[in-house]
């Protein structure tokens, strides 16, 4: 029962005969029941409530405290330098210049990643016209205007792949520089004069000038870049580590290699070898031809570079068929498909690779996914997928 006294202010307690009729907290209306009991039920809320709170703030502290662990969770290195720790999971997809500027390219090129269940990415930091595709601190770089191409968040970008577990290939494009020739004084190839910077075709075709790899001039600068690019780099892959090719070879001077005591060949595996130490923990591919990987080029090496000391020889079969004839063990690459020939030549390589104290592991860069299935039948398991180019 309960019952309204508008007119009268609340009682003390002792006012009244039985507890049930002390009016409740209501203020003016007096519910009749309310009791111990009921006192007891609310003091047992309250400490639910409390204690609810101190779980509460107990799982918030909880999960921020892993959230904030696993943000600052080093990227495991474990696969660093030795090609056994790598084999089987390095599958590289070659990333486009524009998405490395972020935005839709990156973001079309992260699905891409996914979508082909890659764990790895290539990208180009330095191109064969010798622009940088990131703005490098090397004075020299700045002052022939290397950067002047480069894509503002580049290393941000990098870092995004990297933060993301992706092993990170950057690709550099050694002696064939052509902006290098051209503004750096003493680095270029010649002709007979010592002075004329040489052209691997006419003026008139759009011939290109090249570093030397004699000049000490073009060394130093190359290792500048090279330095710089290891410390974001899980792999540095070294192209262009070759003399020049072109319609002209016949006419080009070297300075210095009469006065040098390496051969061509010795003065190639030398940069290689002084690329790698600068490199410290970062290990060094070196990119060849397949024509070159095989039976090595007298042109392009004075020999064969597959004994570079290089961690990985990037065997590149994507233009084969522009590379004119050469062999394949006993036949002819003449009339084969690449299908064909990277079944033919990849038992080879690993032979050589087998007979080789230095290099330890072949990393086949192909432009179709449908080569994926024959390496691996093949026991190769890292690769480099590229856009294919239009022939």
């Amino acid at each position: 029962m309960q019952f309204q006294n508008k007119n009268v202010k609340p009682r003390k307690r002792s006012y009244y005969h039985f507890s049930k009729n002390y009016p409740s907290r209501s203020g003016n209306i007096y519910a009749i029941g309310e009791s111990r009991t009921r006192r007891k039920k609310e003091k047992r809320n309250r400490i639910i409530f409390y204690v609810s709170l101190v779980f509460v703030f107990a799982a918030v502290f909880l999960i921020a405290s892993v959230m904030g662990n696993l943000s600052h969770r080093p990227i495991d290195s474990t696969s660093k330098g030795l090609a056994d720790q790598y084999d089987g999971q390095l599958k590289a997809l070659e990333m486009p210049e524009e998405a490395l500027g972020g935005g839709i390219a990156y973001d079309l090129f992260r699905t891409q990643l996914k979508t082909d269940k890659a764990n790895a990415v290539e990208v180009v930091l330095k191109r064969a016209d010798g622009n940088l595709n990131y703005n490098s601190a090397v004075q020299t770089a700045k002052e022939i205007g290397a950067c002047t191409q480069a894509y503002e968040n580049a290393w941000q970008t990098i870092e995004k792949l990297r933060a993301d577990g992706y092993k990170i290939i950057v690709k550099l494009y050694c002696f064939e520089d052509p902006l290098a020739a051209s503004m750096l004084k003493g680095s270029a190839v010649t002709v007979q004069d010592g002075t004329t910077v040489w052209l691997d075709d006419s003026a008139q075709n759009d011939g290109n000038p090249w570093l030397n790899p004699y000049s000490q001039t073009a060394q130093e600068y190359l290792y500048g870049i090279i330095s710089e690019c290891a410390t974001g780099a899980d792999v540095i892959m070294l192209n262009s580590v070759c003399f020049p090719t072109g319609k002209l070879t016949d006419t080009a001077f070297f300075l210095g290699e009469a006065e040098s005591v390496e051969s061509r060949n010795s003065v190639l595996h030398t940069f290689v070898a002084k690329a790698a130490e600068l490199c410290g923990d970062t290990e060094i591919a070196l990119c060849t031809d397949i024509g070159s990987a095989l039976n090595g080029s007298e042109q392009l090496y004075s020999g064969s570079m597959f004994d570079s000391g290089a961690l990985f020889n990037a065997v590149d079969f994507t233009e084969f068929e522009s590379a004119g004839e050469f062999p394949v063990g006993g036949t002819s690459s003449v009339g084969m498909d690449k299908a064909t020939l990277i079944s033919a030549s990849i038992p080879l390589l690993n032979e050589k690779t087998e007979e080789n104290y230095t290099t330890k592991g072949l990393l086949p860069i192909i432009d179709d996914e449908a080569y994926i299935k024959s390496l691996e039948e093949l026991g190769i398991n890292n690769y480099i997928l590229v856009q294919k180019t239009d022939s």
